[in-house]
C-alpha cells in the first residue's frame, strides 16, 4: 500500500501510526509506505512500529500546495530520506511553493506524479505516473502515457467509512469554510 496518510498529515489524516500499522497487519499487507502531506513527523515511529509487527516500512512525503498534490517522493534509502527532508525544509521554512516537479536535489528517491501533473518530458527511470481508482477509465484516452510508467496509486487516509465525517470537519477547518460548502 502506497501513499498512506496518518494524523501527521495535519488537517487531513485521522489515524495514528499504531492504528495504521495494525490495520495493515490485519488486512494481510506485507509492506506499507507512509507519505504524510508535507511532513515526516511520524516516520520514526512508523518504522519502529512496523518492524515490531513484521511490516516492511517505506517512507516518503506527499508534496502538496494546499490540497493540490504536486508529486509523491519515496525514499530508496537513508540518503534519499535526508534529501527529502532538506527539500521539504527549504520550501516550508522559506515559504516557497512546492514546484510541480522536484529539482535534481532529491536523489535516491522514487517520484510519483498524479495524472493531473505529468511533466512535459520523458520520465527518468525512477519516475512514475500514479493512477487513482477513479482515474482508471481516463488512462485509455490519453495516448501519450508511457504504459510501463503507470502504477496504481490510491490515497489511503480513512480505514473506516465512518471516518469520512471527521475528515470533512478537518478539511473545512483547513479551508476555513462550512462542511456543507466543501467540494466533493
Amino acid at each position: 500500500m502506497l501513499n498512506v496518510h496518518s494524523y501527521f498529515s495535519f488537517k487531513y489524516g485521522l489515524r495514528s501510526i499504531e492504528e495504521l500499522v495494525i490495520w495493515a497487519i490485519n488486512n494481510k499487507y506485507r509492506m506499507m509506505c507512509l507519505t504524510d502531506i508535507n511532513s515526516t513527523a511520524g516516520c520514526l515511529d512508523f518504522i519502529r512500529q512496523s518492524k515490531k509487527k513484521g511490516l516492511r516500512p517505506l517512507i516518503g512525503i506527499d508534496f502538496r500546495n494546499g490540497a493540490t498534490q504536486q508529486f509523491v517522493a519515496i525514499a530508496k534509502n537513508n540518503t534519499g530520506f535526508q534529501k527529502l527532508n532538506t527539500f521539504l525544509s527549504n520550501h516550508l521554512h522559506q515559504n516557497i511553493e512546492i514546484p510541480k516537479t522536484p529539482d535534481q536535489s532529491i536523489e535516491h528517491t522514487f517520484i510519483i506524479y498524479p495524472l493531473t501533473n505529468i511533466p512535459n518530458r520523458e520520465l527518468n527511470y525512477d519516475e512514475f505516473i500514479g493512477i487513482k481508482p477513479q482515474e482508471v477509465t481516463r488512462v485509455h484516452y490519453i495516448k501519450a502515457l508511457p504504459k510501463e510508467k503507470i502504477i496504481a496509486f490510491p490515497t489511503f487516509t480513512l480505514p473506516r467509512s465512518e471516518d469520512h465525517v471527521l475528515h470533512s470537519v478537518l478539511r473545512a477547518i483547513d479551508l476555513n469554510t462550512l462542511v456543507s460548502k466543501l467540494p466533493p
